[in-house]
């Protein structure tokens, strides 16, 4: 971080996150998980209807070097999944050292929507990291951080601090994810940029909800459409945390 290069867990290696995952409800989705981390762990498939040998239950846990093959049928209809390891009393140590990815799912009913795609859907994870002087950010707990969870001193956007993307005029579809272990989000845009709700943790709803701001717990997901039609060559914006109402 800021020219640092820190130590992270990963489902690849030197990624602090693991893959986005794309399927079509009703692919058979059959993932190989290899364990070289020196301690158990396994893959829980957040908000996904999988059988209960492979949801990735703390019981079904895969030892250090081994090996387990998570094989079903995707059963949920269109909508942002994500999945993170789920060992007994490790949980958060490992998904905050990097171990979770998005899981991504499409179905005909959302295919007829049109909805953005390509470079105009854009997933985010939202997490906060405790960053020391050498750009590492390490597991410690302080004695309130056992009580509420911890709260890390920098907030990073899909592994990277700060990062920024060039978009172009017109509709963008973005899929938040907040991926931290205890911190919550008030997320609005800079320019007051309305946020169209058009999905949650269940999948898409049956009316888009326009607002201007939206708070995310750990774990949940929201699925926005922003119309960026009025930008012009030279403008920003940016995704910002504000204040909780009545704080």
């Amino acid at each position: 971080m800021d020219g640092l290069q820190a130590e992270v867990l990963g489902y690849l290696d030197g990624s602090i996150l693991g893959p986005t995952i794309l399927a079509n409800s009703g692919d058979l989705l059959q993932v190989e998980f290899n364990n070289s981390l020196t301690e158990a762990s396994n893959i829980h498939w957040h908000g996904i209807f999988a059988p209960a040998n492979m949801d990735g239950h703390p019981r079904d846990i895969v030892p250090a070097g081994g090996t387990k093959i998570y094989n079903f049928e995707i059963l949920n209809r269109a909508g942002t999944y994500w999945y993170h390891p789920h060992p007994d009393m490790r949980t958060a140590e490992q998904a905050y050292g990097g171990l979770a990815g998005f899981l991504i799912v499409s179905d005909q009913e959302e295919q007829a929507l049109l909805l953005p795609s390509g470079i105009y859907d854009i997933p985010l994870v939202i997490q906060d990291k405790n960053v020391d002087a050498n750009g590492q950010f390490p597991y410690i707990l302080d004695s309130n951080d056992q009580k509420n969870g911890l709260l890390g001193n920098r907030v990073i956007i899909n592994g990277l601090h700060a990062p920024f993307i060039e978009v172009n005029s017109g509709w963008y579809r973005f899929r938040l994810l907040n991926g931290s272990n205890a911190r919550l989000y008030n997320l609005s845009f800079t320019n007051g940029y309305p946020m169209n709700i058009i999905g949650t943790d269940g999948g898409l709803l049956a009316y888009p909800e326009q607002v201007n701001s939206i708070i995310l717990s750990p774990g949940e997901r929201a699925d926005i459409l922003v119309d960026l039609s009025k930008l012009v060559a030279g403008d920003e914006f940016f995704l910002q945390s504000e204040a909780f109402p009545g704080s």
